[in-house]
């Protein structure tokens, strides 16, 4: 509900999978800030950037994911900049129309 993930909208089945799998990466690693409240820098820099008018409760999860939140607005240059290029992705088996040959 957080993350809005119904509103996503992509253009193929290997796009959703790939937003699926960033999304559940970034939830582990919320859950693991969480763990560990201001007992590490990060999550103490994280938790300033969410701009809570009161102080954050003990279940600090909903702070955390809109401090990263306000950290990945201010980027422009998208996902792709992010991923390593020297990654081979497996080709998705969805077929494609426009690929297909004429009979």
């Amino acid at each position: 509900q957080q993350f809005d993930l119904e509103n996503i909208r992509v253009r193929s089945l290997n796009s959703i999978r790939t937003m699926d799998l960033i999304l559940t990466i970034l939830i582990g690693f919320i859950a693991m800030l969480s763990e560990k409240r201001n007992t590490t820098k990060l999550s103490l820099w994280i938790s300033k950037l969410a701009k809570r008018i009161y102080d954050i409760p003990n279940f600090d999860y909903y702070a955390i994911a809109d401090g990263i939140f306000e950290i990945l607005k201010k980027s422009c240059t998208g996902i792709k900049s992010f991923l390593n290029s020297n990654i081979k992705f497996k080709r998705s088996q969805q077929p494609n129309l426009f690929s297909l040959q004429q009979c």
